[in-house]
């Protein structure tokens, strides 16, 4: 014990872990977003009146989210690559799973490239007129693979969830079993948990983002403090999984 415990690596300082975060495309594209996500809050609630102080949130908020767009520029060729993974591979999922994440991945991948022709004109490089429309049809498109994609995560929560509990029923009849029998049932219980945990996950983050999209093509009606509140929760939530991964 003694041995393993002068052998094991002090962890390290909350700067060394966020610079490791940092570090990161995942890492410094979610920091960007809290920061995105602050601005507008900042906004809304007015804690600065001046309207000098505003406009200059304003154009940080605007900025950083530009910036954010050069991060996820080519990620529609990930998205198709899911697509065509889903087309030729065997799915162990069942084919409704698997045509929901087709369609999800695929509504992604057409958001992004559509967000993508219009770049140019945020940039103010090549201001065109089309670029209303085409966002507009963009953020429908992201609209339909974030619900698509909570679809998905709750379907396949509840399969896990009586999965799980008819696996537990059957082993409850089974008195006599061997060591290893136990350790694959324990290991098989444990995949279970970390599965329903990122489907959990997947369920808050995409149902928080799933209002961003609603509220700009104009399929609901809330708030933008409220936009920047679900920014915040879900940015949190998805930059944990990355924060982890930095450190590895």
């Amino acid at each position: 014990m003694a041995v393993q415990k002068l052998t094991q690596k002090p962890k390290p300082s909350f700067l060394r872990q966020f610079s490791n975060f940092t570090r990161t495309t995942a890492g410094l594209e979610k920091t960007c977003r809290l920061i995105q996500s602050f601005a507008q809050i900042a906004i809304e609630l007015e804690i600065t009146p001046a309207s000098t102080t505003i406009a200059q949130w304003e154009t940080a908020r605007s900025q950083i989210a530009l910036t954010r767009r050069f991060f996820r520029f080519f990620s529609f060729i990930d998205c198709f690559s899911q697509v065509y993974g889903l087309l030729g591979g065997a799915q162990d999922q069942g084919l409704f799973m698997t045509l929901v994440e087709i369609g999800r991945w695929s509504c992604l991948g057409l958001y992004l490239v559509l967000e993508d022709l219009t770049i140019l004109h945020a940039m103010d490089v090549h201001p065109v007129a089309w670029n209303a429309p085409v966002l507009v049809e963009a953020f429908k498109f992201w609209f339909y693979s974030l619900a698509l994609s909570v679809f998905g995560a709750v379907c396949g929560l509840l399969f896990t969830s009586s999965s799980s509990r008819s696996k537990t029923s059957g082993n409850d009849e089974k008195k006599d079993t061997k060591n290893d029998e136990k350790a694959v049932s324990k290991s098989d219980d444990s995949q279970s948990k970390a599965q329903r945990t990122a489907l959990m996950k997947r369920i808050v983050v995409d149902g928080c983002d799933l209002l961003i999209p609603g509220v700009f093509v104009g399929w609901m009606q809330i708030s933008d403090l409220v936009i920047g509140v679900t920014m915040v929760i879900s940015t949190v939530v998805s930059g944990g999984d990355a924060w982890v991964k930095a450190q590895a």
